[in-house]
């Protein structure tokens, strides 16, 4: 039996769900698969020796491999050889996105491992603004597809990567400044004291323990956050303030499992889909019609 892990970092919990369901499919196809999460405040270099497939897996931020997940990879040794894929996730397919693994690939290469495939999963923000629940349901199915379609052709060692062409080189270089971001940013968070619950799910949470209480028992912030917006996107009395971003403030789980038995045969994205989602479009039918091309739908 071939043994894979997926190392991955999480925000609020996309990236989570995306590596589970993941595990699942190849465990299908006989592998033993191991999950790896990574947390922040641990440098952990892995036995990486024993694997035949390896998978890296993160949550797209500002068209950049979140600073955390690109520092803990730089300090893993890959072997020689070995297969790896990535696989990435947002709110949108921009091709402004395509590069975003760039220093991902720069560490595999140099440690001359094999990476020959990439996937872009569409998963619902945790800020700018909440998706429709029908909508987080299209693209809940069409990313199943997309799991076959990265399942069978890593199984079968089919390439399909794409080329980080100078433009996208260039947006995803610009905008790393994000990376300190949350340190700047994290000077004007509050909690609101009348709707605070004083629950404490935003200190336990945080990944960076970037949350505590004061002398006096109230919550105050360091400035070491990554904007993961766990903090506001959980918080069950909708009371982080997240200063810059406040209007851009998302707050509530998306409950994939409950989402995904709305009865509605509704297509939400269609041909004529205007705006914000249009670049689901190209998405929809690239992964229609690679599915259809390798005949996943008659192994059902």
């Amino acid at each position: 039996m071939k043994k894979a892990i997926f190392i991955y970092y999480t925000g609020t919990y996309n990236t989570r769900y995306v590596s589970n369901k993941l595990k699942d499919k190849f465990e299908e196809k006989e592998y033993e698969v191991d999950l790896y999460e990574i947390d922040p405040l641990n440098n952990e270099v892995l036995d990486l020796s024993k694997y035949d497939l390896i998978g890296l897996g993160y949550p797209i931020y500002g068209f950049n491999a979140p600073h955390p997940f690109v520092k803990f990879i730089n300090k893993q040794v890959f072997p020689k050889g070995v297969q790896t894929f990535i696989y990435k996730n947002s709110g949108e397919t921009y091709k402004a996105n395509d590069a975003s693994s760039i220093s991902l690939y720069k560490r595999i290469k140099k440690c001359k491992a094999r990476i020959e495939n990439e996937y872009h999963f569409m998963m619902p923000y945790n800020i700018h603004f909440r998706f429709d629940d029908l909508l987080v349901k299209e693209m809940l199915e069409m990313d199943d597809k997309l799991m076959d379609i990265l399942v069978y052709e890593v199984t079968n060692s089919i390439p399909n990567i794409k080329k980080y062409h100078l433009r996208e080189r260039f947006i995803t270089a610009v905008v790393k400044i994000q990376f300190i971001g949350g340190d700047i940013n994290s000077f004007l968070y509050r909690v609101n004291k009348k709707e605070c619950i004083n629950c404490n799910m935003c200190i336990k949470n945080c990944p960076t323990k970037n949350i505590y209480r004061n002398k006096k028992g109230n919550i105050k912030f360091h400035h070491h956050c990554l904007m993961c917006m766990r903090c506001s996107f959980f918080c069950p009395k909708n009371a982080i303030r997240i200063g810059f971003l406040e209007s851009w403030r998302v707050n509530g789980r998306y409950d994939f499992e409950k989402i995904k038995k709305l009865e509605s045969n509704e297509k939400v994205i269609t041909p004529e889909t205007k705006g914000f989602f249009k670049c689901y479009i190209d998405t929809y039918n690239y992964i229609n019609d690679r599915y259809e091309e390798l005949n996943l739908g008659e192994n059902k």
